[in-house]
């Protein structure tokens, strides 16, 4: 290096340092990247153990009062969860984590939703996206249609019933059990 001339050892100092910068940042969000995806398994599985002081301290200041809420007792169930990090969308102050949660078959593909706070913690801020497996549905419709035909109910009204709750289930209402009102065709 000392037959070059000067512009040409200030370039290259330049581009190492440039290069270095590049190493450390992409290090950097590397770490940021595994510690979200961490953190997004971390919440689930406090959910599945029940742990509340685990859920609240994972979320964010203003949610920490779910905490009681989302403690599901699941814990209760002998059949461990099966959880997966599928996406990870990850800016400066903000982090989605895309799961997939598979028990007894079913399985649901929440968002989990993170941001940082000032001192660069990541905590847990909503869950989007946590609809209830169609294989579920598939399921209790199947038993529900069981429960009616073995009641003796006609077959059309069977199929009634089971298209009102699907119908119900697509609009977030719910459908009265008009059992004991006759049917009149």
């Amino acid at each position: 290096m000392a037959n070059r001339p000067l512009s040409q050892k200030f370039l290259i100092g330049v581009l190492v340092t440039a290069g270095l910068y590049l190493v450390v940042i992409g290090a950097q969000r590397f770490y940021e990247h595994y510690r979200v995806k961490q953190i997004a398994l971390e919440f689930v599985d406090a959910l599945e153990t029940g742990n509340e002081s685990q859920i609240r301290a994972l979320l964010t200041p203003e949610k920490a009062d779910l905490a009681k809420k989302l403690n599901q007792k699941s814990h209760d169930d002998p059949l461990p969860l099966e959880c997966r990090v599928l996406d990870v969308k990850l800016t400066s102050s903000t982090a989605q984590v895309r799961v997939q949660i598979q028990k007894n078959g079913y399985a649901i593909k929440p968002d989990i939703h993170l941001v940082k706070s000032q001192t660069g913690v990541w905590k847990v801020s909503d869950i989007t996206q946590a609809k209830v497996d169609p294989l579920w549905y598939d399921q209790e419709d199947e038993l529900a249609r069981k429960k009616l035909t073995e009641e003796g109910v006609p077959p059309a009204e069977v199929q009634g019933r089971v298209l009102a709750k699907e119908l119900a289930r697509s609009l977030n209402t719910t459908v009265e059990d008009s059992s004991s009102d006759p049917v009149d065709p």
